[in-house]
């Protein structure tokens, strides 16, 4: 596995002072950690609009309420109500719908293993998935076990106007609004730690 690590480090798109320039951090996954920067996220950039949307729902179906309420045989106007009710209810139950299945398939990636380097204008997170993950492998038409392909790299330009941090007890994270990186903090040493707090501080 280390051999493999090391043998990405200079690409013909990277350098050797490029890539020396950056800092690296491995670090693993961590259940409890994941789900805490899932629900900071959650809350940093998609609670206000399910509250909007919520509310603007509701006082459209008072609206509706108002309309039967003048006028029971408003057929019309029932099913609104109806409507407005269903999405409202809807968004709200939506964060813990998504949650829950996140939560779900996350055992799914419990032995994985992450390389993030830090470079002056971005972030990169690449997967190192476990070297004993056979049941994850496919059979080709022969019958051969074949390995899946690689997982992307995950880039985070830090330049991105959506950029944001989050720290708590137990994670660090950097978000984007499309992307997450979340770091349980028990993989880390306090100077690991620190590079990580300079993003924000950039």
């Amino acid at each position: 596995m280390t051999d493999e690590i090391n043998s990405t480090e200079i690409t013909p798109t990277e350098p050797a002072e490029y890539v020396a320039s950056c800092d690296t951090i491995e670090y693993g996954f961590n259940q409890e950690s994941w789900l805490e920067g899932y629900d900071m996220y959650y809350k940093l950039y998609k609670r206000k609009r399910t509250i909007l949307f919520v509310v603007l729902f509701l006082v459209l179906g008072l609206l509706f309420v108002q309309q039967v309420v003048m006028d029971p045989t408003y057929g019309v106007g029932w099913m609104c109500l109806a409507i407005c009710l269903a999405v409202a209810v809807v968004y709200a139950l939506s964060p813990w719908y998504e949650r829950k299945n996140v939560q779900k398939a996350l055992p799914a990636i419990e032995n994985d293993r992450y390389i993030l380097k830090i470079y002056p204008e971005k972030i990169t997170v690449r997967t190192i998935l476990p070297e004993d993950d056979s049941q994850y492998l496919e059979p080709d038409e022969s019958g051969n076990l074949k390995p899946y392909p690689e997982i992307p790299e995950t880039v985070i330009d830090l330049s991105d106007k959506t950029l944001k941090t989050a720290e708590t007890d137990k994670m660090f994270a950097v978000y984007t609004k499309y992307t997450q990186c979340i770091i349980p903090k028990g993989d880390l040493s306090e100077e690991e730690l620190e590079r990580l707090r300079k993003i924000s501080r950039a």
